[in-house]
């Protein structure tokens, strides 16, 4: 896999619409009070839960992206420059968690130990919406650091959740700047149930 160009992905995607996955998720959530958005990007979903009313903290490790994340009103917004796996998740603390295409970039070592980190961040009731990458994926070759899942591999890191949508795509198809693609993706909503 080649290094990915996140500058050029930025400029492909800041003026497009919020993920549907997140949208969503936001109108599972029984309050909006604080909101996570992980790999947030050019910020098109960041943006989105703001004009929702959520207060939100806002990480990505690239620059760009909290450059770009500084002409965004700021009042309800706080960015954070951070990978995931150096982020500190606060117990108990997010209504809604949203890392829409951002997970598989953890390295695969660390993976499980950031998502239980995600998961007892949320608070019970809330929603998690993201996606996990399948093993077919075109960018799983050996020599990435990324992480993938088999579909039961992906069932079990969400074994302590109770999952609102899960659904698989193995197909061909195109990048945000239109390069073909071949993805194996797992597309999830998933709620922490109250007793947890």
């Amino acid at each position: 896999m080649k290094q990915f160009d996140w500058e050029n992905f930025y400029k492909h995607t800041k003026d497009a619409q919020p993920w549907g996955y997140l949208m969503k998720a936001a109108s599972l959530v029984p309050t909006k009070g604080k909101a996570l958005d992980l790999g947030c990007g050019a910020g098109r979903d960041t943006r989105y839960l703001l004009q929702e009313g959520f207060e939100v903290i806002a990480v990505d490790a690239d620059p760009h992206a909290m450059a770009i994340l500084a002409t965004f009103p700021q009042g309800r917004l706080r960015a954070v420059q951070s990978r995931f796996e150096d982020f500190t998740f606060e117990p108990e603390y997010y209504d809604l968690i949203n890392a829409q295409f951002a997970l598989p970039f953890i390295p695969k070592e660390r993976f499980h130990e950031v998502f239980a980190h995600l998961k007892a961040s949320l608070r019970p009731g809330g929603i998690f919406a993201g996606q996990f990458f399948g093993l077919h994926d075109q960018w799983n070759t050996p020599e990435s650091p990324m992480t993938f899942f088999s579909r039961e591999q992906a069932k079990e890191e969400l074994r302590d959740l109770e999952v609102l949508d899960f659904r698989e795509i193995d197909e061909d198809g195109h990048t945000a700047d239109g390069s073909p693609k071949h993805w194996h993706v797992y597309h999830i909503v998933a709620r922490k149930p109250a007793n947890l």
